[in-house]
């Protein structure tokens, strides 16, 4: 368990809150401060930390914080305060009754985060429209981070009287989908599809078997996350591209891939959206808000391994004050141009050495 301040929230919670918000500050100096804060409140990452010859005294930049590994939030209680919402992973490694746990202290950074980095990588041209989602909502099921995401979306981005929830935990409502999509294409009111990437693949092949496509309004995106698991059949993504293009008339350059986790409260997205209303052309990648940085590292030494190679994908998050600012992942990745690419999970060498940190970690705690 963890230690926790009598205050159940930090003053530096506030100072990553104002970084969120303006952009004002620097990341490394907070991280570092985050990092100080999390070594005295978590008394398993501290003593992780001090096996590894890590103290605040001598981080000199974010890249010195020791990353947890993903492990971690199944083994411990990572807080720094008295949760205030508990979110807890899908559980497919290791069985649903051993589900990660992520505890958070302060659910503003988490709404902070996750509001910012949609306006920014979903919905930069676009105040509000409305929103179809194909994922069940966070009244049903409140331990899914990601069906909390979406209630924001909703919140902060949709129209009112526009959003369609239709998928519920019980499966996809494909009628209401269709019925919403003809609406669209009527009107010509461009929606946004926020869907699991199952859940979309379900759907195109449901119209695929029926013959049904659609011609919906330009403006209109897409986003999906979670791969495909789940789904009776994957896609690579440029079959999945391709395939929205068929039914749904929708380019590209308006389909957005999110990949986050239940452990971080920060989440990285294609730039394709993001690079077009910014004029700039860049090749398809994985990109994070100013708040969140990205390292592929050596999974034995862990180590960042040299520019393009592949690697663990380790995951800097400053929305993450309350919980842990550095997460190991167990997704190989490697840097290129402005961002990065997810190869896949774990495998051979690279699963060697996420048990080896997993291993230091139940050996620290």
């Amino acid at each position: 368990m963890c230690r926790c301040y009598r205050r159940a929230v930090h003053p530096i919670h506030d100072t990553v809150l104002h970084f969120i918000a303006t952009g004002a500050g620097d990341f490394d100096a907070l991280a570092r401060a985050v990092f100080e804060h999390q070594f005295e409140t978590v008394s398993a990452y501290r003593r992780y930390c001090r096996r590894r010859g890590v103290t605040p005294a001598k981080v000199r930049s974010w890249q010195d914080i020791p990353p947890v590994p993903v492990l971690a939030f199944k083994e411990t209680d990572l807080c720094c305060g008295s949760p205030q919402r508990v979110f807890l992973t899908t559980g497919t490694s290791r069985g649903t009754e051993k589900r990660g746990r992520h505890m958070l202290p302060d659910l503003r950074l988490y709404r902070s985060s996750a509001v910012g980095g949609l306006r920014r990588f979903l919905f930069p041209d676009r105040e509000r429209m409305p929103i179809l989602s194909l994922i069940p909502p966070a009244a049903q099921t409140p331990e899914s981070s990601l069906s909390q995401m979406v209630a924001w979306a909703e919140e902060e981005m949709g129209e009112a009287g526009g959003d369609c929830a239709a998928a519920s935990p019980a499966g996809l409502n494909v009628d209401a989908c269709i019925a919403s999509l003809r609406a669209s294409e009527r009107t010509g009111v461009p929606l946004c599809l926020m869907s699991t990437t199952a859940a979309l693949i379900h759907l195109l092949e449901h119209c695929s078997a029926r013959g049904l496509t659609f011609r919906l309004p330009h403006g209109c995106r897409l986003m999906d996350t979670g791969g495909a698991k789940g789904a009776r059949r994957t896609l690579s993504r440029r079959g999945l591209l391709q395939a929205c293009w068929n039914t749904f008339a929708l380019p590209g350059y308006f389909c957005v891939n999110e990949y986050g986790m239940a452990e971080l409260s920060s989440q990285f997205y294609d730039n394709v959206i993001y690079n077009r209303v910014r004029g700039h052309f860049a090749p398809r990648l994985l990109v994070g808000p100013p708040w969140a940085r990205a390292r592929v590292l050596d999974p034995v030494t862990l180590d960042d391994v040299p520019w393009g190679e592949r690697g663990l994908l380790c995951l800097y998050d400053l929305a993450n004050a309350g919980t842990a600012v550095a997460v190991l992942t167990e997704d190989v990745g490697r840097l290129a141009g402005e961002g990065f690419e997810v190869l896949g999970r774990v495998r051979g060498a690279e699963a060697r050495g996420c048990s080896l940190s997993a291993a230091e970690w139940q050996r620290a705690s």
